[in-house]
């Protein structure tokens, strides 16, 4: 070989377009290098940016490493090892004799590139020569022990020395969000570029919709400035309207670039032709997957043994077109094609005449794990079993819709049973995907698809087991939309169908939905019935998860009816059972309904023990519904004891996580609960954005509790307002917002015409006017009445103790009586954490003078004076002394609440 005097540097020529984003990329890339590993292969699938990615490192790196060699080498036109070589030789600038052997070559270039010491070589797109050109870059790695490779390439070299770097898309805004993340960047960037003179839309709507965009791009580099390049004549609208064929779409825009970047489809097609016949056939059928698969489905849809099916999934993933998917709630691994990939593959599934055959197998795979998996959590109420519905669901509500497509086809008698054998399997898949619907959300997506399927399923006289269990399906999704008539007509014909066929484990659990359905109608009778029947069906079986839901389900018509010892026992047997089958869900369900009734007799210690339980074991669940009622009623727990920070944190959280799954119902009531806690916190205006939507949606709604329930919260409002006026001055217009609140409540309290309360039938309502009429005993009594006159049978503390007021006694204000006020304090959280056990002396004394060093009989004395002047306040009957100390009587209620009273001259308020 005879070399040319060359230059240490390559020129190298960057796009005139400007780089943006992967920076994070560039700046991980550059760490590798630097750290000294020298075969740093940049792969990924096509159109991801690769190339652009390796120019602007190379122009950054020459920039920064003074007196090191860059080259850039392009190997799109080089189809055999000899090309290589002679394309490597251009790039440093040596010369190579033709005629010599391809090892010959191999050897003087690796002399050539050990000789240039510390350099860079880009080798730029080896994928469609990898099998041949891998050999020699493992020669000349070793050969030049100062040189650092930078591949690209569609496929890893899976050389020794080798460190891949997987190139994914550009980052995306979030679900919903118009943030300028990289994608939009890019997008708007070119799409400048191409455009004209007209500017584009102003203001945010413009950058939602290319937020969206980018996003059904799926942050694709060369996707987007393909689409950038036609925004100026489509307009961004027109792209999203047009992308359900994107790789037509997305052509003819990209002149001046290589052919096989010109396009979606060229760059695609380009990593189509590198493949073998088996490894095509194996992409073309992956293509039936809607979203990520686990490599069990695919050995399934690919009909190879499982060890070629293996080799198949592997194959494509190490060349791009198979991308790494997050693991599902399953925790299994999965895999994923991104869309102008699975378009591609799916044309030529379909030139291949294998369509049918692929989605018979996707469809026969996805039905028996989905039936599975939702017997398994109707048995045992499993978390696994819903996991594993979960991580298939977008696979099976495509088997229903692909299901749906085959049972609208023709109108032949010949086609007759081929459509009810594809209704059939429409209802199938859409009864597997309840339970995760009906626990997780979005409430009633399954609602569409099942009217149509139902509708064919009769035209075409389908199995009648298979159409009751869709009726009971659909019954339960409609009532958790709140469409009560209409889920009663379907739970009622399901009834007659399942006890037609004697179906009585269908039948049970359908009695049992009817009892729910009754029961949220405040028809008890109903319920009742239908609840003791369900109960008897379910022994008779032997169902103990379903004899545990019935026995709750009894225990919370008992606590509507206000029979709390009955309905402590029934919760308590259920939760038993819960327990020792190990159904989570069951067990958070009626721990949070057993928490609600400890609340409401006055025992917040053992409320909140239960209802962190039930909302640790929700959370684990991922009952999104269960677990937000149930930090609404923790949230409305700390709103009563005075924790109002604590109050809105939970309940604007059971609001976020019940807008996600679409319980209209509950969200307006949490809406109710976070209106309250916000006005108790004295932000009026948050709290009036909170509850009007609440009151608007639960008058559409209308059940008359619930409606009285957005009544009360507005009357913290009131309170609010009351307490602003009174500071203000305004006697007369705070003494007008006390009496609205209080008509508030005794509009709950009194009920209409001689019909049953609001207040006796929704433990909601009563929560809520506890909280309130305590706020509202803040403000001082009535017009005409005295203090201390209401006979109240509790302690009322303001934040930090600063005022109080005992039992049937006026306000008291503590604020320069600091020793009896922190013991206070401390006596109220003891009786909080432990009832019934005395707070020592040392405790005592760190309490109340904290940090002092007192002797022992000395802080004896102290405590004994702070004591009696609590006592002289009202406390006498309830300050006791154990074996351990002093504390309050386990029997008085003490509660928190926000608004400070105001004082008198005398100290009492």
């Amino acid at each position: 070989m005879a070399e040319a005097a060359r230059p240490r540097r390559q020129r190298l020529s960057l796009p005139a377009s400007r780089f943006i984003g992967r920076e994070g990329e560039l700046a991980g890339i550059a760490e590798l290098l630097r750290r000294g590993d020298r075969l740093v292969t940049l792969w990924g699938p096509a159109g991801m940016g690769k190339t652009r990615l390796a120019l602007e490192l190379a122009s950054r790196w020459a920039e920064a490493q003074a007196g090191e060699a860059v080259w850039l080498c392009e190997l799109t036109a080089c189809r055999d090892l000899r090309a290589v070589c002679g394309a490597v030789a251009r790039a440093i600038g040596a010369q190579v004799a033709a005629g010599r052997r391809e090892a010959t070559l191999v050897e003087r270039i690796g002399r050539a590139l050990a000789a240039e010491g510390r350099a860079l070589l880009v080798l730029d797109n080896l994928e469609h020569v990898i099998e041949a050109a891998a050999p020699a870059l493992d020669a000349w790695v070793r050969a030049a022990p100062e040189l650092r490779f930078l591949v690209t390439s569609r496929e890893r070299t899976r050389l020794p020395d080798e460190v891949s770097y997987e190139l994914g898309p550009l980052g995306l805004p979030a679900e919903g969000s118009s943030e300028r993340s990289a994608a939009v960047a890019l997008f708007l960037d070119r799409a400048a570029a191409h455009r004209a003179s007209a500017p584009p839309p102003p203001g945010g709507e413009h950058l939602a919709d290319v937020a969206a965009l980018v996003r059904r791009l799926e942050g694709i580099p060369l996707a987007i400035e393909l689409a950038a390049a036609r925004e100026g004549v489509l307009g961004v609208r027109g792209l999203l309207a047009r992308l359900g064929s994107r790789l037509d779409l997305l052509a003819g825009a990209g002149r001046g670039r290589e052919a096989r970047q010109a396009t979606l489809r060229g760059a695609i097609e380009w990593s189509w032709d590198l493949l073998d016949d088996r490894e095509r056939r194996a992409l073309a059928r992956c293509s039936v997957f809607r979203g990520p698969f686990t490599l069990e489905a695919a050995t399934a849809v690919l009909a190879e043994p499982d060890a070629a099916a293996i080799d198949r999934v592997e194959a494509l993933r190490d060349k791009s077109l198979l991308r790494a998917a997050p693991p599902g709630s399953d925790g299994a691994t999965r895999f994923a094609l991104y869309e102008g990939v699975r378009e591609l593959a799916a044309e030529k599934l379909a030139e291949r005449g294998e369509r049918e055959g692929a989605a018979e197998r996707h469809a026969a795979f996805y039905l028996a794990a989905g039936e599975a998996a939702a017997a398994d959590f109707e048995r045992r109420g499993a978390l696994d079993a819903l996991n594993r519905i979960a991580g298939d669901l977008e696979e099976l509500l495509a088997v229903a819709e692909g299901a749906l497509a085959a049972a609208a086809e023709g109108a032949l008698a010949a086609a007759a049973a081929g459509r009810r054998a594809a209704a059939e399997r429409a209802l199938r898949a859409l009864c597997a995907v309840e339970p995760v619907l009906s626990t997780r959300g979005p409430f009633g997506a399954q609602l569409e698809p099942l009217d149509r399927a139902l509708a064919a399923a009769e035209q075409l006289a389908a199995d009648p087991l298979v159409v009751a269990r869709a009726l009971a399906a659909r019954g339960r999704a409609r009532r958790l939309r709140g469409q009560a008539e209409a889920a009663l007509e379907d739970l009622g014909r399901a009834r007659a169908q399942a006890a037609a066929l004697g179906a009585e484990a269908l039948l049970s659990g359908i009695v049992a939905d009817l009892g729910v359905l009754h029961h949220g109608r405040r028809e008890m009778e109903r319920a009742r019935e239908h609840y003791e029947q369900a109960l008897a069906l379910h022994r008779a079986l032997g169902d103990r998860r379903a004899e545990g839901r019935a026995l709750g389900n009894l225990g919370a018509l008992h606590h509507d009816e206000r029979r709390e010892g009955e309905a402590a026992g029934y919760y308590e047997r259920a939760i038993a059972i819960a327990a020792e089958i190990g159904d989570g869900r069951l067990e958070g369900i009626f721990s949070t309904n057993a928490g609600l009734l400890e609340q409401e007799r006055g025992a917040p210690a053992q409320a909140r023990r239960r209802y962190e339980r039930a909302a640790a074991i929700l959370g684990e669940v991922g009952d999104l519904r269960l677990l937000a009622i149930t930090l609404g009623n923790l949230g409305a727990l700390h709103h009563e004891e005075g924790r109002l920070a604590e109050a809105r944190a939970c309940h604007g959280r059971a609001v976020a996580l019940l807008r996600e799954v679409g319980d209209r119902r509950s969200e307006a009531i949490a809406l109710c609960r976070l209106g309250a806690a916000l006005a108790s916190l004295e932000e009026v205006e948050e709290a009036r954005r909170a509850l009007g939507p609440a009151e608007r949606l639960l008058a559409q709604l209308g059940d008359e509790p619930d409606v009285e329930l957005a009544r009360v919260a507005s009357g913290f409002v009131d309170v609010a307002l009351a307490q602003a006026a009174r500071r203000a001055g305004r006697g007369d217009e705070a003494a007008a917002r006390a009496g609205a609140a209080r008509r508030r409540i005794a509009s709950a309290r009194e009920g209409a015409e001689g019909a049953p309360s609001s207040a006796s039938r929704s433990d909601d309502v009563r929560l809520l006017l506890r909280i309130l009429e305590r706020s509202l005993a803040a403000l001082g009594p009535p017009e005409g009445r005295g203090e201390g006159e209401g006979g109240e049978r509790e302690l009322l503390l303001t934040e930090g103790a600063r005022f109080c007021r005992p039992p049937g006694s006026a306000w008291h204000d503590l604020r320069e009586r600091h020793a009896a006020r922190r013991l206070l304090l401390a006596l109220a959280e003891q009786q909080r954490c432990a009832p019934g056990r005395g707070l020592s002396l040392a405790a005592l004394k760190e309490a109340g003078w904290p940090g002092e060093r007192i002797l022992p009989e000395a802080a004896a004395n102290r405590i004994y004076v702070a004591m009696n002047q609590l006592r002289k306040l009202g406390l006498k009957p309830w300050l006791r002394r154990d074996g351990e100390g002093y504390l309050l009587d386990p029997a008085l209620p003490v509660h928190h609440i926000a608004i400070e009273p105001a004082a008198g001259g005398d100290g009492r308020v």
